[in-house]
């Protein structure tokens, strides 16, 4: 079963880092276009990742699940489908030199044709992803609408 494995490291506190990835304001600001996301006070939920006018297409994609982990500062866990697979994407927070060090891990894959090709796919896209969350913790800049 394929596992996808992306990390980074951004001069920006883990709170900070966390309150963008748990909430639709943060996602839309760097990432996504119309993104949802309903916390519960237990730490579940559901996301809704949107994005409009994506690509050559300029189509919209949306995709999301179960919220399934929540803890401030530390890690965020939810679930999508980019395949035919529901797959987990678990994003673990650490304290490292003077910011936080992202370690995501996206498991669920089958060996299906439609599920690896979602895999190889999304394996490049988390990268993408977490250089422009890099980028726009750190510096403000946002690159997000260049993708198309």
């Amino acid at each position: 079963m394929p596992v996808i494995h992306q990390k980074t490291y951004i001069k920006a506190d883990k709170e900070f880092v966390y309150r963008t990835l748990t909430t639709a304001e943060g996602w839309n600001a760097w990432f996504t276009d119309d993104t949802s996301v309903e916390l519960n006070g237990d730490g579940t939920g559901e996301i809704r990742l949107r994005w409009t006018n994506f690509g050559s297409e300029k189509k919209t994609i949306e995709d999301g699940g179960m919220i399934l982990e929540a803890v401030p500062g530390k890690s965020f866990v939810f679930q999508w489908a980019p395949g035919e697979s529901v797959t987990t994407i678990s994003i673990q927070l650490e304290s490292y030199k003077e910011g936080t060090r992202v370690m995501l891990t996206e498991t669920g894959y089958s060996n299906s044709e439609r599920d690896l090709a979602a895999c190889i796919d999304c394996a490049a896209g988390w990268g993408e992803a977490l250089t422009l969350l890099k980028i726009y913790l750190e510096h403000g800049i946002v690159y997000k609408d260049d993708l198309g």
